[in-house]
């Protein structure tokens, strides 16, 4: 889908996707997205929640690990672990949304 229009008296394109970008098994995100890590800069444990996935491997780099499966209550559900100063912090997500952080 395209939608085009003009912003500011200047012309402007944006394409949106029919499906989010999801982080793999691997700890990647599945598609090409440029997201600037500054834009999550200062933001720590529950100030993140309601990042996407790909939002969350762009402001912190790959995860040691990730697991993904469903639940009755979400089409999908994502763990990712990661090794902080502080010790291992696990990220959860629900349909591609944080929900909670885990220190």
């Amino acid at each position: 889908m395209e939608i085009g229009g003009f912003v500011n008296d200047r012309s402007a394109t944006a394409r949106v996707a029919t499906s989010e970008a999801l982080v793999g098994e691997d700890g990647r995100c599945t598609a090409d997205l440029s997201i600037d890590p500054a834009t999550f800069r200062g933001r720590e444990g529950d100030g993140l929640l309601g990042l996407t996935e790909c939002e969350l491997v762009a402001a912190k780099g790959p995860p040691l690990s990730v697991q993904t499966g469903a639940s009755s209550a979400a089409k999908r559900e994502t763990t990712m672990l990661y090794m902080e100063p502080t010790g291992k912090t696990v990220f959860l997500f629900t349909n591609n949304r944080l929900v909670r952080v885990i220190r």
